[in-house]
């Protein structure tokens, strides 16, 4: 408190330096002079703007400079903290100049203020995440075959002739690279039962891309949208970002509670749903619950998203039908990403739209980034075409069941006193249980202090109670590296549970 307490003080609001400068500058002393220890854990950004009397806006755009230099790292679900290695130049030197109009951002009490609607889109999709066990939702990164992709690249720039050129180096179409739709095409109805062609698909940059756009086309401010509660935070990002009402819908162990979303928005717009495997917590959406969704669907002439992200990995059973294969009335737009099939640094990603749509969708998509960069699609259609994406995914299960197995192992023989955990069908996570008295927010904090990342379900949770669980992902890492983390949240639960003592 004396620290922010000195910081107000020094924040000249008369000055001709911008405050977001002026709190940067004085972080970033503080982090030199030792004040603000490496692992430190700062408020959050809206706690600090209020403590300081400053808009979060400053409080964003001075963190956001510390974090590109190194000094702060921000971490899922738990917070921002002193980086624990801190660039060799100390004191720092001053930020470039930026544009005038983010600076006058910066300034809140002059004469702009962003939209809340924007500017508090959650952490999560704010920052670069890395695979640090055990970072949930992520594929193993180290195991694609990153040569094979380079032969791949090399033949296709080979292969440039004056025709494919004009295609692959000029511009590229709004709705996306047909020999990649195509593939698509192909695909979803061999693994997901679609029926579809490569005139409904459009490409986007990753699935979250593609919820936005649907938002901002189907939604008009103040109506309703049921979304999944816990839930992932990019729909009430997005909804928000529409003007739209985000309406949080339980869930239990047969999925979105359908009757529950009726009673609390009868008349809504949109749904939001992952009913392959809901996220985060696995389950499947019961078939008598999907034909009850499009049901209300149908009647209340509302949008049915269904956000397909992992099916791919599934390592039991068979799944059910996807949402839009049982569709019969063109309500459900199916969202899928080649984010975890191969790898997320690629950003692309497709929606199979109902024909009604189509035109819609794709001229929105050439006023929002006109297309994805064509050389990535013409590589991931080859890729598909050459049956190296079934290959690989094949690959990446049989690995993936594995590490899953391992972990599971693992926590039974070693952290079976603080918690219990139950294997996924599907993804790359799974969901333990903790014992009473440990909460997910503070496991996930004592962890994210040791180099860990734990995903608290109450980080997802609007209403529901969900303190008492956390997703632990298992796909990136190896062996090794699990024993490692679990390790340390060993000695985390002890301390914890050891009289008088604090993680």
């Amino acid at each position: 408190m004396r620290l922010l307490d000195s910081l107000a003080l020094d924040i000249e609001r008369q000055a001709d330096a911008p405050l977001h400068r002026q709190l940067y500058r004085r972080l970033a002393e503080e982090i030199a002079a030792g004040s603000l220890r490496p692992g430190e854990k700062l408020p959050s950004t809206r706690d600090f703007a209020s403590l300081l009397g400053v808009s979060r806006n400053t409080v964003l755009l001075a963190f956001d400079h510390l974090i590109s230099e190194g000094y702060l790292q921000p971490l899922t679900g738990s917070g921002t903290y002193v980086a624990r290695e801190l660039p060799e130049q100390l004191p720092i030197r001053a930020p470039a100049r930026i544009n005038p109009a983010i600076e006058a951002a910066g300034s809140l009490n002059r004469s702009f203020t962003p939209s809340s609607a924007i500017t508090n889109a959650p952490s999560t999709l704010r920052h670069m995440r890395r695979p640090v066990p055990f970072r949930a939702n992520f594929p193993a990164v180290d195991m694609f075959p990153v040569r094979q992709w380079a032969s791949l690249a090399a033949n296709l720039y080979r292969q440039l002739d004056p025709d494919a050129a004009g295609e692959l180096l000029g511009e590229g179409d709004p709705q996306g690279y047909r020999p990649l739709r195509l593939a698509i095409a192909e695909h979803v109805a061999l693994s997901r039962g679609l029926a579809c062609t490569a005139d409904n698909i459009v490409i986007f940059a990753g699935a979250q891309h593609a919820v936005d756009l649907a938002c901002r086309i189907l939604l008009t401010p103040g109506e309703r949208v049921w979304c999944e509660d816990p839930g992932y935070d990019g729909i009430y990002a997005s909804a928000t970002a529409a003007g739209a009402i985000p309406v949080p819908v339980p869930v239990d162990e047969e999925g979105l509670v359908v009757e529950e979303g009726m009673a609390r928005a009868a008349d809504a717009r949109l749904v939001y749903v992952s009913p392959s495997k809901q996220f985060p917590l696995g389950m499947e959406l019961s078939l008598e619950r999907r034909h009850a969704l499009l049901q209300w669907a149908r009647a209340a002439g509302a949008w049915v998203l269904e956000d397909d992200y992992d099916t791919e990995f599934r390592y039991a059973g068979r799944p059910m039908p996807a949402l839009h294969a049982l569709d019969r009335e063109g309500r459900v737009l199916y969202f899928g990403t080649f984010s975890k099939m191969l790898f997320p640094g690629l950003r692309l990603g497709f929606a199979v739209l109902p024909d009604a749509l189509v035109e819609a969708f794709v001229s929105a998509r050439a006023i929002v980034g006109r297309y994805s960069p064509m050389l990535e699609q013409a590589l991931v259609a080859r890729f598909m075409a050459d049956g190296h994406l079934a290959a690989h995914v094949r690959r990446m299960r049989r690995l993936y069941a594995r590490r899953q197995d391992y972990l599971l192992q693992a926590i039974a023989r070693r952290l079976s006193p603080w918690m219990t955990a139950a294997p996924t069908n599907t993804g790359m996570e799974i969901i333990a249980r903790l014992a009473e008295g440990l909460g997910g927010r503070r496991v996930a904090e004592a962890a994210a202090r040791r180099g860990l990342e734990i995903m608290p379900i109450a980080a997802l949770a609007r209403e529901a109670e969900a303190d008492h669980l956390i997703a632990l992902g298992f796909s990136a890492f190896g062996e090794e590296q699990m024993d490692e983390g679990i390790d340390i949240l060993r000695g985390i639960f002890t301390a914890m549970a050891a009289p008088g003592r604090a993680s």
